[in-house]
C-alpha cells in the first residue's frame, strides 16, 4: 500500500507494517494507524513514527536506551493487557523528540514514551507515574549526546 508523508514523500509500505495504537499519541486521538520510518543516514536509533491516516501528522522518535542507560519505563499491566503482550513479551520502547533550531538544544520526552509490540503491531503511549521529565536535554553540553 502506499501512503503519503510529510518527510518523504509518498512511500510504499506492507499493510503488515502498520502500528496500530489501541492507546493513541496524545493530541492525536482521532489516529490509530503509524508505520515506522527510517532513514539509513541517521542508523536504527532515529526513526519517523508517520501517521498512516495524515501526513502531516509525523514524529521524530529515538531509542532512549541508546542514550539514557539508566531510563528504565515500566508498562502497567492493564496496557500490556491491551496490547496483547504477556509479561515476557519484548516491547519496542521509544520517546518522541523535539527538534529545536539550535540542534544541540533539542529535548525527549521520556515521561510520555511509546512502547511498541514488534510481534503484534500494537501500539500505545503512556505518562509514566514514575519521575521523568518531558523535556530531556538530549545532549550533554558536557558529554556531547
Amino acid at each position: 500500500m502506499k501512503i503519503e508523508t510529510r518527510d518523504f514523500g509518498t512511500v510504499e509500505i506492507n499493510e503488515s507494517d502498520l502500528i496500530h495504537f489501541v492507546q493513541p499519541v496524545y493530541g492525536f486521538e482521532h489516529l490509530s494507524n503509524y508505520v515506522l520510518l527510517s532513514d539509513k543516514n541517521f542508523g536504527d536509533g532515529i526513526r519517523w513514527l508517520q501517521s498512516a491516516e495524515e501526513k502531516d501528522v509525523c514524529f521524530i522518535v529515538i531509542n532512549p536506551s541508546d542514550i539514557f542507560t539508566d531510563y528504565a519505563p515500566t508498562v502497567p499491566l492493564a496496557t500490556r493487557l491491551a496490547m496483547r503482550a504477556g509479561t515476557g513479551d519484548n516491547l519496542e520502547c521509544w520517546v518522541i523528540a523535539v527538534i529545536a533550531p539550535d540542534f544541540k538544544k533539542s529535548t525527549v520526552n521520556l515521561k510520555s514514551p511509546i512502547f511498541i509490540h514488534p510481534e503484534k503491531m500494537n501500539g500505545a503511549q503512556l505518562i509514566l507515574d514514575q519521575d521523568y521529565s518531558i523535556r530531556t536535554p538530549l545532549f550533554n553540553s558536557e558529554k556531547g549526546v
